[in-house]
């Protein structure tokens, strides 16, 4: 009972209590003023004000709350506590800055500019006060624009109007700063000026006021700091007026010291940065006359074909390595309007030329080219790598990008022309490749074309892999005409002609069972078939039909486990050796591997058991009776129907006899179980479920089996720990036992990050040790 005491008030508290208020009420009668004499005043007493239960959490999970807001509801915190607004402006309001006009970027052009800090700028500066340009982050472009840099160069200018001027008809300004720069200001569009001109001195300020000048109607109201710091970035704005949207873009860049991540977001077909914007421009004349003539750079094939100077290489490498230095370029291109999802922009050197040396490339719903993996040193900043040859042969120099990075993100790669040499070439030093959202499966072959790759992530989740090819049962019938003559004989009678032909449908195909594609993934079967007796020819072996997609999808069976089969050859030209794979977005739901020798295990077991089986009729198929000729020839030896069956035949006697070695199977007479076996059934009946239901499984074995040969596996679901299947320790040992058998490290995450499961996986953090440090490739 003493244990519920925590329920309600203890008795220490009862008689504190107690004891206080007798204390209190013995003061009052010492402390009355006697009749006649004046009350002296008292200082007012402090009543506390009661704290938020939010500002009372500790600051490490404050911070985690206030990461999973939205930028509005963070704002509106900032002017509901002057600690809710220090945290938020130091941690959150300017780490990610998105600028979705160019008047957004002219205000925070203007605003770092100022060098504006978190703490009001009508108050004094304390030590806790922290400058805006440090906290920024990331800075996403959205939209970004080139027409007013391509007529600034082209002399381009508005002669109606005497007061005003045009840049590139993107906007206009006034020469006097102070009666048009607070008019800009007031559309409510850059959060982060709101947030500074909303400080303690000044609550009742807000963006959207009336479109009359600012500082004449709020001059009263204002301090005199403020008034100066609004004044100051009047000016800042005119200064910047001039600029172009790619002008301010790297100006705000170059002026945030701590930028890592730049995003150009909604990128549209006709965008693109003008060469006069490369990192190599030192002014002078050469250079833009080389521009203005339309002279083509030094590129790798150049520094095969001709001599370079020594002298060359030094001012090369001189202006490279002193450029700027940022960890990610993202570029998100915008898709096509009538086809979702088709990308219609094309990547193009002079994107990248105006940023430095950048680490991570993301490239998102963009078309690559060859002319995307051009090489034009003198604009675009390139390692220089001097290949390795006998010392009487002369020095080759070879061209490489500067990511260790790279990300492709529905990205559409035009085949032909040398695309996967000019990948080789290109992106020699990618150490970390992430193929996401892939488009087509054969982009997988993309991961034998980086030499330095460790690192390789796939989504399993991926429009390739989730919209299968599907036929339908027609694709594997072939029809023949059994009475031809009809149709050839002119003396035939009318009522002959009035009656349907008889016709035939045998299959000329691989089926989609479980036998076939099991002998399809162990290379029994080839994947081509040419049946040149037949019209149709070399059609692709065990494509799932819609039948069977309906049926695995009412068993809630993700469809890459049972269309594996499809691009296992894909998976297994990918590079495994030294490389770390990354898994994504898998599922493993109703799914469990089943290895070749458990599969002929279960066909065993079943017909020595003589279980009743559903019999399903053939449909779209007429059942021809065998002649006596057939059946004499039958009895005599036994022929197989198709070509396939003799190849799905040597995989069960192979499996069969790796089961005879196993305990209990050693009087296994595999001879006579093959005589007393239906192999049309078994094989070739695609349409009993009992016979395909076990793809899934099997491709899961073999992709399992797969990923062993890989130096490490992570493995990352498609959905949350909530709506994954439950699973112990104990099964995820049996679901990974292919994986299991070799000693591979393995980790099993949620969609969150929650570790659901691991196996030796101190590799792990070894690895994250050393990528903590990055060496800079040298030319030699």
């Amino acid at each position: 009972m003493r244990r519920l005491q925590l329920l309600g008030k203890s008795k220490n508290f009862l008689k504190s209590s107690s004891k206080h208020s007798g204390a209190l009420g013995a003061r009052d009668s010492i402390d009355a003023t006697p009749p006649g004499r004046q009350e002296e005043p008292e200082a007012p007493e402090t009543v506390p004000t009661p704290t938020s239960g939010l500002l009372e959490l500790p600051e490490k999970i404050l911070l985690m709350i206030l990461a999973d807001l939205d930028n509005e509801t963070l704002v509106s915190l900032c002017l509901a506590n002057s600690r809710l607004y220090k945290v938020i402006a130091d941690n959150f309001l300017y780490k990610t800055v998105r600028l979705t006009s160019k008047l957004s970027l002219l205000r925070f052009n203007a605003l770092i500019h100022s060098e504006f800090h978190t703490i009001s700028t009508a108050s004094n500066i304390t030590s806790g006060s922290q400058n805006a340009r440090f906290l920024t982050r990331s800075v996403e472009f959205a939209n970004p624009q080139c027409q007013d840099s391509l007529l600034k160069y082209s002399k381009y200018h508005n002669k109606t109007s005497s007061g005003h001027s045009v840049i590139g008809g993107a906007y206009s300004y006034s020469s006097s700063p102070i009666a048009a720069s607070p008019q800009m200001r007031h559309t409510g569009q850059d959060t982060a000026a709101a947030a500074a001109a909303s400080s303690e001195e000044s609550p009742s300020r807000s963006s959207k006021s009336e479109s009359s000048p600012l500082i004449p109607h709020s001059s009263a109201k204002l301090s005199k700091k403020t008034l100066e710091f609004l004044e100051t970035l009047n000016k800042l704005e005119y200064k910047y007026s001039h600029y172009t949207y790619i002008e301010l873009m790297l100006d705000i860049i170059d002026y945030l010291p701590n930028l890592s991540h730049i995003i150009l977001s909604d990128v549209e077909p006709n965008f693109k940065i003008p060469l006069w914007y490369s990192v190599f421009n030192d002014g002078s004349r050469d250079f833009f006359r080389k521009i203005i003539k339309g002279q083509q750079s030094m590129n790798s094939n150049d520094l095969r074909t001709f001599q370079v100077s020594q002298q060359f290489l030094n001012d090369y490498e001189r202006k490279f390595y002193a450029l700027q230095r940022f960890k990610t370029l993202e570029i998100r291109a915008i898709s096509d309007p009538v086809k979702k999802h088709v990308p219609i922009v094309r990547m193009r050197p002079n994107m990248l030329c105006c940023f430095g040396i950048i680490n991570e490339l993301v490239l998102d719903n963009v078309i690559i080219d060859t002319e995307s993996l051009d090489t034009p040193m003198e604009f675009l900043p390139l390692y220089i790598r001097k290949e390795q040859k006998s010392a009487s042969e002369k020095e080759i120099y070879d061209l490489h990008s500067t990511f260790n990075t790279l990300t492709l993100k529905q990205c559409h790669i035009v085949p032909g022309n040398g695309i996967l040499r000019l990948f080789n070439s290109y992106f020699r030093g990618v150490t970390n490749l992430s193929l996401l959202n892939i488009s087509s499966k054969f982009d997988l072959l993309l991961c034998s074309c980086f030499p330095a790759l460790k690192d390789l992530t796939i989504d399993c989740n991926s429009t390739c892999f989730t919209h299968a090819h599907l036929v339908s049962d027609d694709y594997y019938y072939k029809e023949i005409d059994e009475h031809r003559a009809f149709d050839e004989d002119d003396g035939a009678s009318i009522a002959e002609t009035l009656l349907d032909t008889p016709v035939q449908k045998i299959l000329h195909t691989p089926p989609p069972t479980t036998a076939v594609v099991l002998s399809l993934n162990l290379n029994y079967i080839s994947r081509t078939t040419n049946d040149k007796s037949s019209a149709m020819m070399n059609k692709k072996p065990s494509i799932i039909t819609q039948r069977q997609s309906e049926f695995f999808h009412m068993s809630r069976i993700p469809s890459f486990h049972y269309c594996y089969h499809y691009y296992k050859n894909l998976f297994e030209r990918m590079p495994s050796r030294n490389v770390n794979i990354n898994v994504i977005n898998i599922p493993f739901t109703n799914v469990f591997p089943v290895s070749p020798v458990g599969y002929w295990e279960k066909v065993l077991n079943k017909v020595l058991s003589n279980d009743q089986e559903t019999l399903i009729a053939y449909n779209h198929t007429e059942q021809v009776e065998p002649t006596i000729e057939d059946a004499q020839a039958t009895d005599q030896t036994r022929q197989f129907n198709h070509q396939w069956d003799e190849a799905v035949l040597r995989c069960m006697k192979d499996g069969l006899s790796m089961l005879k070695r196993r305990p209990g199977y050693e009087s296994l007479d595999i001879d006579a179980f093959i005589e007393d076996l239906d192999i049309e059934d078994k094989f070739d009946n695609f349409e009993n479920y009992q016979n395909f239901i076990d793809i899934p499984n099997i491709n899961l074995y073999s992709f399992l089996k797969q990923l062993s040969k890989f130096k490490s596996v992570k493995i990352q679901l498609l959905r949350k720990w909530l709506f994954c299947t439950p699973r112990t320790r104990y099964d995820w040992e049996l679901l990974l036992k292919p994986l299991l058998n070799v000693k591979v490290p393995i980790e099993v995450r949620e969609r969150d990050g929650f570790v659901l499961y691991s196996y030796n996986t101190s590799m792990f953090d070894q690895k994250k040790k050393s990528s903590s440090n990055i060496m800079t490739p040298s030319r030699n």
